[in-house]
């Protein structure tokens, strides 16, 4: 009997040992999996500064998130999010889908260049839907008996993303830099027709938005770019160009 309890003690401690470790290391596995499944979705490299969650709480922020740029443009992130807030249903964390109430985006920046062959905003879209694709497509059906009835998703009441700015840069043109408001986005309802969205699906969603967003507010670049909008219409070739010719208005 006594052999017993030593026995149970060691498993016990073990168990809590292991929990601590786990909860502790949270931070931490949540940081690399943001990473990891967002450099795969978006086609380059996603990194962030630091996450912290709370389960017990319903709360997490994730800060310093940046997606870089494709290969051909500059080194400067194509996306850079100011701090994420989210907030989570903690009810349905051991569900599927799980439940986040509202994700806030506070004053995401976005670099527009624009190259010879389109942009890089184009470029990481393409990667995106290529992306979402291969896993099924954005409109695919929910699994059923299948090993994809146990991939995790998601569903988001309400994602916002506000004070945020655009900036142009086309292809070291003098005077073809110049920055925008980019108008608040805000989309409800995530995933909640389709029984919850997967990673790729949010990420295109989200993606799609940040595009249309930058679009609109490339649409005042015009009258602040004056004749160099006209260099940067002639730098890209074919339908593009046409594109181009819609942002400035000529």
């Amino acid at each position: 009997m006594k052999k017993l309890l030593i026995i149970g003690g060691v498993v016990l401690s073990v168990i809590v040992g292991a929990a601590v470790f786990l909860f502790s290391s949270l931070d931490t596995i949540v940081k690399k999996i943001i990473e990891d499944v967002g450099t795969q979705v978006a086609g380059v490299k996603v990194s962030v500064g630091g996450v912290k969650i709370s389960l017990t709480d319903g709360k997490a922020s994730i800060t310093g998130l940046s997606v870089a740029n494709p290969p051909g443009f500059s080194s400067d992130p194509a996306f850079r999010l100011g701090e994420i807030s989210v907030t989570l249903d903690t009810g349905s964390l051991s569900k599927n889908p799980i439940v986040v109430k509202d994700v806030l985006v506070a004053s995401p920046a976005v670099s527009y260049e624009m190259a010879s062959g389109g942009s890089n905003l184009d470029q990481i879209q393409k990667n995106v839907q290529a992306f979402t694709a291969k896993q099924g497509g954005a409109k695919a059906e929910p699994a059923k008996a299948s090993d994809k009835s146990e991939e995790k998703k998601v569903v988001i009441d309400r994602l916002a993303m506000t004070g945020g700015q655009v900036k142009l840069a086309a292809g070291g043109i003098p005077g073809a830099n110049t920055t925008a408001k980019l108008p608040d986005i805000v989309l409800t309802g995530i995933g909640k027709e389709s029984g919850g969205a997967s990673a790729s699906q949010v990420a295109q969603k989200v993606m799609d938005s940040l595009v249309n967003g930058a679009l609109k507010a490339a649409t005042s670049f015009g009258n602040l770019l004056g004749g160099a909008a006209d260099k940067v219409k002639s730098m890209v070739p074919g339908d593009a160009a046409g594109a181009v010719k819609g942002l400035f208005g000529k």
